[in-house]
């Protein structure tokens, strides 16, 4: 009797056609599953028992060590009982009544104890509690319109399950308290969460780990603009040089290198500059380790929007740096390094388009800066330390382009300009916001009648800073009544403040300050002393 049972369960198993195979890795035997074996050719000889022993499988779960095979095959038949083999005897082309109806007498009869199904590439997984073991239902095994069916079973019969779990309260009349609790959690689309993180003033490196999404999201505003010092400008270097293929250097956009001391190399800020060549808009060079090699890599960053090279102090020719910047078609600001000293090929250059800001240094000549062909869109212009340059070349440069300056800078030290070589100024500049003069280089008559004459409209000029080198006998050329008494004749309608140095030595209870605060309260202006 026991061998024509075998013989009826190797039948039943030898239909492929009409099978479902799950693959069940448990570590005992279960009642409810028929288990067979590959051979009992003679039942007088004793069998061979082996020590089950489990063992974790990535993708499969536990597995033992025995040689039997462990088969589960599910029938559609609603009558059949669940305490024996559940046999699927419907082909895959069959309606979906019989489709459903399989899909609950798996779930009822295999999952009555589960309370949750993993998703893999694999296929599903899911804990028996009955058994204490894990199952794994492959995918291979299924069609893929029986494999979608089933696990859209599941998930909504643990929804019901949740649903009836739920507790309710007495006093609850609205529809939304009877969603399930999943439903009734508010969550934020992806594009509010980034302009959160956007607007936050902080990105903090844990904000990488809440998420795959927020790694995406923060990845770029973490990269945007760094905080670099000497001692995190190594690690730096090794984040964006040596992840190739995470490409991090394209999310920086402003580099500062300016905190950077005798810590890089030449070939660390040319590599910086190529990987961050793609995005960068805003860079400024270090003091040092800034040679050819970096020129050479400063080319390929040709959405730049400000550079500053006013730190450099290595010697930086001219005519490489001008053949670097021709082709930067977003270049608004530009500062020349302090240390050129080769000027050769500027009539050959052309400037950037939308040229805005242009800090002169270094060791430009006069023939440089007389015959070089300025862009027009120039409205802030700068000079700070240049050893060569004569009262004749500067004002050469406001007869060209000081109609259209609305900012204008003078910095201390101009070796080559005399006590009175800046109290023209104002004839060639009409429309300025902003100016910086130096004492050291103008007198009273900057502000007299004679410079400041009337115009078509109001003048435009709302602040002045007056500073001062600090030498014997400079704070005594300007006197508060030359801006007392420009102010009572309307020379300055417009002006709102005034800086001055306190290395001018103006006494702040003195009648002449005194007269200068009334005169400017009067237009709602200020008076302030920069130290």
């Amino acid at each position: 009797m026991a061998q024509e049972e075998i013989r009826q369960s190797y039948t039943s198993l030898s239909e492929p056609p009409t099978r479902l195979k799950l693959s069940l890795c448990t570590n005992q035997y279960s009642p409810l599953h028929n288990i067979t074996t590959a051979a009992m050719a003679n039942k007088s000889r004793p069998k061979k028992v082996k020590a089950p022993y489990r063992k974790y499988v990535g993708g499969q779960g536990y597995i033992t060590n025995n040689n039997t095979t462990t088969v589960t095959t599910i029938n559609t038949d609603p009558t059949a009982s669940t305490n024996t083999d559940i046999i699927y005897s419907g082909s895959m082309e069959e309606p979906e009544q019989a489709d459903e109806q399989f899909l609950k007498n798996f779930a009822h009869s295999t999952l009555k104890d589960s309370n949750d199904i993993i998703e893999t590439p694999q296929g599903l997984y899911y804990y028996d509690e009955l058994n204490e073991s894990i199952v794994h239902i492959e995918k291979s095994s299924l069609s893929n319109a029986k494999f979608n069916k089933l696990k859209r079973f599941i998930v909504n019969r643990n929804k019901d399950k949740n649903n009836q779990e739920m507790p309710r309260t007495a006093d609850s009349t609205s529809s939304s308290e009877q969603l399930p609790i999943q439903e009734q959690q508010m969550t934020l689309p992806w594009e509010i969460q980034k302009m959160i993180l956007q607007y936050s003033e902080v990105i903090e490196p844990s904000f990488l780990v809440v998420c795959k999404t927020w790694y995406h999201l923060c990845i770029p505003l973490l990269y945007y603009s760094p905080s670099l010092t000497s001692k995190n400008f190594n690690k730096f270097v090794d984040a964006i040089i040596s992840n190739k293929k995470k490409k991090l250097g394209e999310f920086v956009q402003e580099l500062d290198l300016s905190t950077i001391l005798q810590s890089g190399k030449n070939s660390f800020v040319s590599k910086l500059l190529r990987r961050c060549s793609p995005g960068l808009t805003k860079f400024t060079a270090p003091q040092t380790s800034f040679g050819f090699a970096p020129l050479i890599s400063l080319k390929a960053c040709h959405q730049l929007k400000y550079l500053d090279l006013g730190l450099v102090s290595e010697t930086v020719k001219l005519q490489e740096l001008l053949a670097a910047i021709q082709n930067f078609k977003h270049l608004t600001h530009l500062s020349f390094p302090r240390s050129s000293i080769d000027c050769e090929g500027y009539r050959e250059f052309v400037w950037p388009t939308n040229l805005k800001y242009l800090k002169l240094s270094g060791g430009i000549t006069n023939e440089f800066v007389c015959e070089t062909e300025w862009p027009k869109t120039i409205k802030t212009l700068e000079f700070s330390y240049c050893p060569q340059v004569d009262e004749h070349a500067i004002y050469i440069v406001l007869s060209k382009i000081g109609d259209n300056l609305t900012h204008l800078y003078f910095h201390y030290p101009m070796p080559a300009l005399n006590e009175h070589s800046l109290d023209h100024v104002f004839r060639y500049c009409s429309n300025l916001i902003t100016i910086q003069l130096m004492v050291d280089y103008c007198s009273k008559w900057c502000f007299s009648e004679y410079m400041l004459t009337p115009l078509l409209i109001p003048r435009p000029l709302t602040t002045i800073y007056l500073q001062s080198s600090g030498s014997l006998g400079i704070g005594a050329k300007i006197h508060p009544d030359d801006f007392t008494i420009a102010l009572w004749e309307k020379r300055l309608p417009c002006l709102k403040s005034i800086s001055v140095s306190s290395k001018l030595g103006w006494n702040a209870t003195s009648d002449g300050v005194e007269d200068l605060v009334s005169a400017l309260e009067e237009q709602d202006a200020s008076l302030y002393v920069s130290y």
